[in-house]
């Protein structure tokens, strides 16, 4: 079994935990809110900010990860300011500690975000609250027509790795799952600061 192979099969449940705890049930049924909405891109800011950060600490690792191309705090950031709001001033530097290899499982959850995109996009789009907000919007749009490219040569990048490292990877990448659990919890009770 490959890593990528073991990584989506010993990240499945944790997975589906966080595609629930993200609101996945309005979504789906076309009833998801406003506040909801801007919930979610506070989640992945924060997650995606962070994790951005720590890589860039270790750009001589993640050489062939190509970051400049791969940043999706940008979107973020304006797909909030759209919406007249502020990333928290305070990076929390969820990663600052995490090993280049346990980035790597932490990027795996990232990239995985980025093929999920183009339904959730269209799940959004079910929610009429959501219509004015969506006209610009450009996170949930993910990579568009490169997302395949681009996972197959994430996936590259995992299949270089030593076999050694391959449980550190996994085990990163529950933990960045469950680190998305934690980026819910903590900026679901904080109020949104307006641009």
């Amino acid at each position: 079994m490959t890593l990528a192979e073991r990584l989506r099969s010993e990240t499945r449940a944790l997975h589906e935990e966080t595609e629930e705890l993200l609101y996945t049930e309005p979504l789906k049924t076309g009833v998801l809110t406003s506040d909801q909405y801007r919930h979610l891109l506070q989640v992945h800011a924060v997650f995606h900010r962070d994790l951005e950060v720590a890589i860039e600490r270790n750009s001589v690792f993640f050489q062939e990860y190509n970051q400049t191309d791969r940043r999706k705090s940008p979107w973020l950031k304006a797909d909030l300011a759209e919406l007249a709001i502020a990333l928290p001033d305070k990076q929390s530097d969820l990663f600052a500690n995490w090993s280049p290899v346990e980035l790597l499982g932490a990027a795996y959850v990232g990239e995985g975000s980025m093929l999920g995109g183009k339904v959730v996009f269209h799940h959004l789009q079910k929610s009429p609250d959501l219509q004015p907000l969506l006209q610009n919007a450009r996170f949930y749009r993910g990579y568009g027509a490169e997302a395949l490219e681009k996972w197959k040569a994430f996936g590259a990048i995992l299949a270089a790795q030593k076999e050694a490292d391959h449980a550190t990877i996994i085990e990163a990448a529950r933990e960045a799952f469950r680190t998305y659990h934690t980026i819910f919890r903590q900026t679901k009770v904080e109020k949104p600061a307006v641009v």
